[in-house]
């Protein structure tokens, strides 16, 4: 204990010298979280812009113009001539759909002959282009009930028929654990811990390479009394206790400050992020123990760190991606912490439902320790130079 408690303060004294460290990572997880949530205020982007081209110039083509204009989730920005200066406007970024109005479209709706409305998406801006599209065939979709409808009722249809035709089945909705679909819901309490950990795993590199580059891991060990694990965990016991802070404070601000949906334990969300964290320094360790060079061993965190947000799952589902990928997602810790948190904060499962994936972050914390003879060739051999 008196060998851990002196690399912890001198560490401490390493901090107190070059702060610049602690308060950067604060100020960038200050600045992260009031970008994202007020990107995200209103639960998701809103105003998408888009435009029109109406080859029909009717009556019932103007009014479809006029709701989209008004809609609250769709901007439209400008009617086009034709479909090239259309795209033109898309390919400068000035709207992220367009959608085409063919000629007849009226006269053949009212002759029920199922006219078509073409919608272009610009994929190459995934998020608002999807946003915009999906709203934008909502707002469509019911404009032209409501032409369908005024045509039915003129052969002499009831409304109860006419809702019949137009909507066999009428889906009742109620979304589970985030009520009002905010993406800042789905999103933020994942990427929020994901950019957290990613700078705890990066500080912890950059502390212990430093030590090998600055050709002064051999007394940093000395100061352990030989010990390479009291060295690594005195080392980094005073980073893991301000990202527990900094980690608690986040789940403060989430689910207190903002209240979003807590529908678990609160408590064992916050021991989640804790071994969450753990496992993030567990990993910087094993990634210096298997390249001991400094800034090969920051290139490789920065890439892993920002490939398990990726596999992690809350944008793209892990069970669709290739088998190879599925495996790998495994090796992210933020991937099981992911899975704590949709158990807790949305379906507000038991906690014994997410025990497996605590065991699971608590392997990532063991693994160091296999290389620890690496690890002392590199602190005082020096058997792999910068």
């Amino acid at each position: 204990m008196g060998s851990l408690f002196a690399v912890i303060y001198r560490e401490l004294r390493e901090i107190v010298r070059r702060p610049l460290y602690i308060i950067s990572s604060l100020g960038v997880m200050v600045f992260v979280v009031v970008f994202f949530t007020t990107f995200l205020d209103d639960g998701l982007p809103q105003q998408q812009p888009v435009g029109v081209i109406d080859h029909d110039h009717s009556t019932f083509s103007r009014t479809v113009i006029q709701e989209v204009a008004c809609s609250q989730s769709v901007r439209l920005v400008g009617e086009y001539a034709n479909f090239t200066e259309a795209r033109e406007a898309m390919q400068r970024g000035e709207i992220y759909v367009f959608f085409e109005m063919p000629e007849g479209l009226y006269d053949d709706l009212a002759a029920q002959r199922q006219p078509s409305i073409t919608i272009y998406s610009a994929h190459g801006l995934m998020v608002g282009s999807m946003l915009a599209y999906k709203q934008l065939r909502t707002v469509l979709t019911v404009v032209c009930g409501g032409a369908q409808r005024q045509a039915l009722r003129a052969r002499g249809l009831t409304d109860s028929q006419i809702m019949t035709l137009i909507q066999p089945v009428v889906l009742d909705q109620h979304p589970l654990g985030n009520p009002w679909t905010s993406y800042a819901v789905y999103l933020l309490t994942t990427i929020l811990p994901g950019i957290l950990g990613m700078m705890i795993t990066l500080l912890s590199v950059f502390t212990i390479t430093r030590e090998i580059k600055r050709h002064t891991s051999h007394r940093w060990v000395e100061t352990a009394n030989g010990s390479v694990t009291t060295a690594i965990i005195g080392k980094l016991l005073p980073y893991t206790f301000y990202f527990t802070i900094l980690g608690i404070a986040l789940n403060l601000f989430m689910f207190k400050i903002m209240r979003w949906p807590m529908n678990g334990q609160f408590w064992f969300q916050n021991l989640a992020l804790m071994c969450y964290l753990y496992a993030m320094q567990a990993t910087a360790v094993t990634i210096v123990g298997f390249v001991p060079q400094s800034k090969v061993a920051i290139s490789i965190t920065s890439l892993f760190t920002v490939l398990s947000i990726s596999l992690s799952g809350f944008t793209y589902p892990v069970d669709s991606m290739y088998p190879a990928f599925q495996a790998l997602s495994n090796l992210a810790p933020l991937r099981h912490y992911y899975l704590i948190t949709v158990n807790q904060t949305l379906l507000g499962l038991p906690i014994k439902e997410s025990l497996a994936e605590i065991g699971k972050l608590m392997i990532f914390w063991i693994v160091p320790v296999f290389f620890n003879p690496r690890l002392k060739k590199a602190f005082v051999d020096y058997a792999f130079p910068d």
